[in-house]
């Protein structure tokens, strides 16, 4: 999905949760955006790709940290806002496949965990393997080794195998250097609307009018470093970093220093609640709420820039300028701005 398109789905999603209002007319101070010459990364990796050939990239489809969200409620702004959801981040990738594919166990190590759905290999040391959507080729207790034995065949209607990397049970990036490869990454992560709320689920605020506490939200996107075929080509992922700075504008002075909104790099958030990191608004590709999923439609990602509301007053009144930058496991990144004004003395329009 390119950036503008990104960007009128944000504008949609948030003016229809408030209906309309000052924000349907406003024209927002100025966003400036930078973007980094590409990062053209190639990493061996520890492990080949689960399907063949295992020495040649795959199109990956989802990201690790991406967000997972089947809604109850209507398909309607109020209902990504407000209803109830069966909400995760994603625990691994997602590797596009035909289905029927023969999937390998990328390391050695002995079949732990058998399902109808999915595989868990034991590679020793702290060290473990999913592979889901797939159906079985092997038994609990079986001996595997890496590119030769087929842990499975990837089920009908998946066109994908899903695989998880655990570190003493817990899920690590398996796009961080040094773990899939070959793995080359040329493409740049991109900053949408950067937007002030009064809460999570509550109104946008004009940036040329924040006060209190407020929550911090960027849109921000990656595309596959491959792409993908099928009915997912061209769907965003997201990126594996945000960081956010502010300064004093137009002097430049920092206020905040360099901070990290969310790094799903290495690992997951310590808290398994998606919503620690993402803002309301948020859902995946081809989003399900209630019964239906909307196949084809772009997921929509924006991030809370600090897991708790900001308080504005740790700045003095005045014009200030909030910086994101979006990262991807490779060091592609690029940046937007948004300026806004801060104003929290007594008396200021009647407050």
């Amino acid at each position: 999905m390119d950036t503008n398109s990104h960007r009128t789905a944000v504008i949609f999603l948030l003016a229809a949760a408030i209906g309309g209002g000052a924000l349907a007319g406003r024209t927002a101070l100025p966003i400036q955006s930078s973007t980094a010459a590409p990062v053209h990364v190639t990493e061996g990796g520890s492990y080949g790709w689960p399907v063949k050939p295992f020495d040649e990239q795959h199109p990956v489809r989802g990201s690790f940290g991406d967000p997972r969200s089947v809604f109850r409620g209507a398909p309607t702004a109020a209902g990504l806002l407000h209803s109830q959801c069966a909400c995760s981040y994603h625990q691994g990738i997602d590797i596009s496949a035909p289905d029927g594919t023969a999937v390998y166990a990328v390391r050695d190590g002995v079949v732990r965990t058998v399902t109808p759905d999915w595989v868990e290999v034991d590679s020793g040391g702290g060290s473990a393997f999913q592979y889901w959507h797939i159906g079985a080729a092997v038994e609990a207790g079986d001996h595997v080794q890496a590119r030769r034995d087929v842990v499975g065949h990837i089920l009908k209607g998946s066109k994908h195998v899903h695989l998880t990397e655990l570190h003493d049970g817990r899920a690590v990036n398996p796009l961080a250097p040094g773990h899939i490869g070959p793995y080359r990454d040329a493409t740049t992560p991109a900053v949408g609307e950067i937007t002030f709320r009064s809460s999570d689920t509550g109104a946008e605020l004009l940036p040329e009018y924040v006060h209190g506490s407020v929550e911090l939200v960027a849109a921000a996107s990656d595309a596959p470093a491959i792409p993908v075929p099928g009915q997912w080509n061209r769907l965003p992922v997201t990126p594996a970093k945000l960081t956010f700075r502010i300064t004093s504008f137009p002097a430049g002075d920092v206020a905040v220093p360099e901070t990290a909104a969310m790094d799903v790099t290495r690992t997951l958030p310590d808290t398994s609640d998606m919503w620690h990191t993402y803002a309301r608004g948020t859902h995946m590709n081809m989003v399900q709420m209630a019964t239906h999923r909307y196949w084809y439609n772009p997921g929509v990602y924006l991030f809370k820039l600090t897991p708790s509301l900001w308080n504005t007053r740790q700045l003095h009144d005045g014009v200030y300028r909030l910086t994101v930058t979006a990262w991807d496991t490779a060091g592609n990144h690029s940046s937007s701005s948004q300026v806004f004004q801060v104003h929290n003395r007594t008396g200021w329009l009647g407050r």
